[in-house]
């Protein structure tokens, strides 16, 4: 059976509490860009609130798969296997899988700077295609996971380079510590200390890409408020 992570029992619970976390955090992030959208009509913040919409629900149906494992583990180190979780809830733990992805991919699809449906349905469908192919579903998931943060991350790389700003290196800083974390829960099926690891990394990089955007925000509502724009009126007459 494939495994998909090994987890220690004392940490069972405070990885459901994370997920919630998670789940809380990226849906402020889906919020958040939805109101940067409002405030800059670009289509690149919508597309990255549907992305974290996406990501959100992903982690709510994670914690409800890990909550029903709660009788399978024991004592000491648990292997939780693909095997056991289709037994449970097969269809939780495929659309956990499916959803991730698929706001991964809108949110990296962002960066591309193409506003083409076409390219973004097989994009989509290559993804899933690699995805639900291959016999080891769960490597494969993170491994896709680590190569769409590396992607993004180094897309904000070329951004900040250019811009040289604060709210750029956040979102850098924030895309690069997921991109690391997702290279711990690549190796989680082999020691359990990866998979704690990878949940405090990705902790860190939410919360930064939140506060990143919370930044965003006010510097756009800044640009639009009527004191402002009298200040930028007074100083080109």
């Amino acid at each position: 059976m494939a495994t998909l992570y090994l987890l220690p029992n004392w940490f069972f619970i405070y990885s459901v509490i994370f997920e919630l976390i998670f789940a809380l955090i990226t849906g402020f992030v889906a919020f958040y860009a939805f109101r940067v959208y409002l405030l800059s009509k670009q289509k690149e913040s919508k597309l990255f609130s549907v992305g974290f919409t996406f990501i959100s629900a992903s982690y709510i149906l994670w914690a409800i798969v890990n909550l029903s494992l709660i009788d399978k583990i024991g004592d000491g180190i648990s292997s939780v296997e693909l095997g056991n979780i289709i037994s449970l809830g097969m269809i939780g733990v495929y659309t956990h899988i499916f959803l991730f992805i698929i706001g991964l991919l809108t949110v990296a699809y962002t960066n591309l700077k193409v506003n083409n449906a076409k390219v973004y349905s097989l994009l989509a469908l290559l993804t899933i295609l690699a995805l639900f192919m291959t016999d080891s579903k769960g490597s494969a998931y993170y491994v896709l996971a680590t190569i769409f943060f590396g992607y993004i991350a180094a897309t904000h790389l070329t951004s900040y380079i250019k811009n040289r700003n604060s709210k750029a290196l956040i979102i850098l800083i924030a895309f690069a510590l997921l991109f690391v974390s997702h290279i711990y829960f690549v190796f989680a099926a082999r020691s359990y200390i990866y998979y704690v690891i990878g949940h405090s990394v990705s902790l860190a990089g939410y919360a930064l890409i939140l506060f990143g955007l919370i930044l965003i925000i006010k510097n756009e509502q800044k640009k639009k408020s009527p004191r402002s724009n009298k200040r930028y009126s007074s100083s080109h007459k």
